[in-house]
């Protein structure tokens, strides 16, 4: 990699993970969403990475528009980093007061929010931590040797660590050994968000299910635990709105029952399914889709 485009890149990060959301934390809300809405138009803004989730994207649907496309994947990136840095510096209020429930948040309590990689969807944890449903999630702490190659970057994820110790307190559970700390939480009050669409760790189990027509790949511990306690969960996704505006659609599907691993698995993947098939410009794994469709790659 060149010097200049070593330098490009740290720029690019400085202003989408330090400086864009430094900005919002200091000013209304209504301006950080127009300032992000005028950013995502530049072209050079995130581009290396929303090329190579589009080209992910373009293996598995359709895209009309590929620039529109392009741009819309922008804004859910900005916008969670938007969202997060206001959480973090007193600004929660503003970010809560954007969000609309399709049911009445209640529909969490005690029990699991199956939801995915997709959308601005941050704030989520917040929301039920100050409706004291006492949320707890699995996370993946920051890798340390991101700091010599992206320091920008890593900063936001620290701070993203940061934002999850704070708002879960002793709730919020680093992966590697966590699924012993989650199956005990299974079974205690509160609610726990889980995210099924990160691509399943070498010899885990897994099972097969589709979704936009090809054979994916789930990680099925956390799905047996759920079914051994005949667990209640409900689906989300925290949607982006169509019209430009910026505002977020917190969706909920469910009440539903783990009775068995597979058909939980099953109506997650349909789930999913719907909403790669209309939006897919909001998830946000596409990069590492040949990790999650094996067979198709």
């Amino acid at each position: 990699m060149s010097l200049a485009v070593r330098i490009k890149g740290q720029f690019e990060d400085l202003i989408c993970y330090v400086l864009v959301p430094g900005l919002a934390v200091i000013t209304p809300a209504a301006f950080s969403r127009w300032l992000l809405r005028r950013i995502t138009r530049w072209n050079w803004v995130l581009a290396k990475a929303a090329e190579a989730s589009l080209a992910g994207a373009e293996k598995h649907v359709k895209i009309a528009d590929r620039v529109v496309w392009m741009r819309r994947w922008k804004r859910v990136e900005l916008f969670d980093v938007r969202d997060l840095y206001m959480m973090l510096f007193a600004r929660s209020q503003s970010v809560l007061a954007e969000i609309q429930c399709s049911e009445p948040i209640e529909i969490a309590k005690d029990r699991v929010l199956a939801g995915m990689h997709w959308g601005p969807g941050i704030s989520i944890l917040k929301l039920l931590s100050v409706e004291r449903l006492e949320p707890a999630f699995p996370y993946r702490p920051p890798q340390q040797q991101l700091l010599r190659s992206r320091p920008f970057y890593y900063l936001y994820s620290k701070l993203a660590a940061r934002y999850l110790s704070r708002t879960l307190a002793q709730r919020a559970v680093p992966v590697g050994g966590a699924g012993k700390i989650l199956q005990g939480l299974v079974g205690e009050p509160g609610s726990i968000c889980v995210l099924m669409d990160a691509p399943p760790m070498e010899g885990r189990h897994t099972s097969n299910k589709p979704v936009l027509g090809s054979k994916a790949q789930f990680n099925t511990g956390f799905p047996a635990m759920m079914a051994d306690q005949r667990k209640e969960y409900v689906l989300y996704a925290m949607n982006l709105d169509l019209d430009g505006s910026l505002g977020k659609k917190l969706e909920f599907a469910g009440p539903f029952r783990a009775d068995d691993a597979e058909e939980f698995l099953q109506n997650y993947a349909n789930f999913m399914d719907r909403h790669l098939s209309s939006d897919s410009s909001q998830w946000r794994f596409w990069h590492v889709e040949q990790q999650f469709w094996k067979d198709k790659n």
